[in-house]
């Protein structure tokens, strides 16, 4: 895979979570936290869970960055909150990709 390849995963993640949050930050506050038997709970759960995946992984790749020990963690309880540091960790995430481009 390229470098090029990599980025443009990297943009289209930055869009996908995007319209994702659009619509969750669009729902009524009871359906966004509604339980609904999935592993996370629901959609709250389910959003913190990825932005803390992300948040894993990158800090596996560089060695840096916090995430918590437990994979059902809640991170913000929050929801814009949540989409402020998800569009936080899609920029770092995009940063890391040009930087590791710089160093070749």
């Amino acid at each position: 895979m390229s470098v090029d390849q990599f980025k443009q995963f990297a943009a289209y993640n930055k869009w996908a979570n995007a319209r994702l949050y659009a619509a969750a930050l669009d729902l009524p506050e009871l359906s966004y936290r509604l339980h609904i038997g999935v592993f996370f709970g629901g959609l709250h759960g389910t959003l913190n869970h990825l932005l803390l995946t992300d948040r894993l992984w990158l800090k596996r790749l560089t060695g840096e960055g916090d995430h918590p020990n437990r994979l059902d963690a809640i991170l913000y309880e929050d929801r814009m909150e949540l989409a402020r540091a998800r569009i936080a960790e899609d920029e770092r995430l995009i940063t890391v990709i040009e930087n590791t481009m710089k160093q070749r």
